[in-house]
C-alpha cells in the first residue's frame, strides 16, 4: 500500500474520532498532534541535517507567546497568529542556526540548551511583557467569517481539534516535501559528511540555516495551536523537559526516517494514558526508553525495521 494512501486513511480515522470518543480522549489526540508537529520539525534539523538541537521547547514557547501577546495587545485572531508565530520562531531559528555554522556535536547541543534556558528566563522574568510566571490568558478563538457569513466556528472542542488536524496535515506535507526535495538531499549530505558535501559544491551554510528555520517555524505553529487550545500560556509549559521529550520521540522512532518521529510522538503521548497510576513517572520512563534506544537501537524502531528489510 502506498504511503500517501496510508496517511490519508489515518487522517480520515483521526477526523471521525471525535464522534466516537469523549472530550478527554479528544484532548489527548489533540495533544498528540501538537507533539507530532514538534517531533517532525526536530527531525528536519537533527535527523536529516545532523544538527542536534535541544531548543524545540524554546521555539514552541516563542510561537505560543507570540499568539498570546498578539491576542492580548492587538486582538488578533488565530488566523493571523499562526503565520506570525511561525515567522517569529523561524527568525529565532535563524539566530540559533548561526552558531551551527561553526559548532558540531555536543558543543552545538550545549548552545541549544543555553538558548532554551535564555528563552525560559526571559518569558518567566519579563513580567511587564509576558506576564511572568502568571502567563497570558487568551480569549476563545474567533470564528472565520467572509462577507458576514461564519465559515468556521472554533468555540467547541471538536471544531478546534479538526483545525489542529488540518494544520498538522499541512505541516507534515510541507515537511515531507522539504525532506524529499533537493534541499533535503543537501541536508542528508551535510549530515553524512559535511566536508565532502562542501567539496562537491553544496552550500552547507544555506543548508544548515534553512534546516533550523524550518524546524523552528513548525515548532512555532505548534505553539500557536497549543496557546489557543489551552486558552493561555505560562513559562512552565515550555521548559527543557519539552525539548527532551521531543528528542526522545525522534530518537525512539528513528532519526531521518520521517515516519519514525511521528510514531515516537504517538507512542510517548499515549503511553501515560495506558500506564494509569504510573503516569507520574513518565519522565523517568521516557529517559529509560531513550537510554535503551540509544544503546540497543541507535537507528530507532523504523531504522531497525528498514535495516532488517534490506537484509
Amino acid at each position: 500500500m502506498k504511503p500517501y494512501l496510508i496517511g490519508l486513511a489515518v487522517a480520515l480515522v483521526l477526523a471521525v474520532a471525535p464522534f466516537v470518543l469523549g472530550g478527554y480522549e479528544t484532548n489527548v489526540l489533540m495533544m498528540m498532534l501538537f507533539f507530532v508537529i514538534l517531533a517532525v520539525g526536530l527531525d528536519l534539523v537533527a535527523g536529516y541535517c545532523g544538527q542536534f538541537s535541544f531548543a524545540t521547547g524554546a521555539f514552541y514557547g516563542l510561537g505560543a507567546y507570540t499568539a498570546a501577546i498578539m491576542s492580548r495587545d492587538l486582538g488578533s485572531p488565530i488566523w493571523l497568529n499562526l503565520p506570525a508565530g511561525a515567522v517569529v520562531a523561524g527568525l529565532f531559528g535563524l539566530l540559533l542556526g548561526i552558531p551551527a555554522l561553526r559548532l558540531k556535536g555536543h558543543f552545538l547541543a550545549i548552545v541549544t540548551i543555553a538558548f532554551q534556558t535564555i528563552v525560559y528566563l526571559v518569558i518567566s522574568q519579563w513580567t511587564s511583557f509576558t506576564g511572568g510566571q502568571v502567563g497570558v490568558s487568551l480569549p476563545n478563538p474567533a470564528p472565520l467569517t467572509a462577507f458576514g457569513v461564519t465559515l468556521v466556528q472554533l468555540g467547541s472542542l471538536r471544531s478546534y481539534y479538526w483545525l489542529t488536524l488540518a494544520v498538522a496535515v499541512i505541516c507534515l506535507l510541507l515537511a515531507w516535501r522539504l525532506a524529499h526535495s533537493r534541499l533535503g538531499s543537501e541536508w542528508i549530505a551535510i549530515r553524512d559528511d559535511e566536508t565532502l558535501a562542501a567539496a562537491v559544491g553544496i552550500d552547507t551554510t544555506r543548508g544548515k540555516l534553512t534546516a533550523f528555520i524550518a524546524s523552528a517555524a513548525l515548532a512555532g505553529v505548534a505553539g500557536v495551536l497549543t496557546a489557543h487550545a489551552m486558552r493561555g500560556v505560562t513559562p512552565d509549559d515550555f521548559t527543557i523537559w519539552i525539548s527532551a521529550t521531543v528528542v526522545a520521540m525522534m530518537v525512539l522512532g528513528g532519526r531521518g526516517t520521517f515516519i519514525g518521529p511521528i510514531l515516537g510522538a504517538v507512542f510517548l503521548v499515549l503511553m501515560p494514558e495506558v500506564l494509569g497510576r504510573l503516569a507520574e513517572y513518565k519522565m523517568l520512563i521516557y529517559g529509560s526508553l531513550l537510554v535503551l534506544a540509544i544503546t540497543l537501537m541507535p537507528e530507532g524502531v523504523i531504522g531497525r525495521l528498514r535495516r532488517r528489510a534490506a537484509r
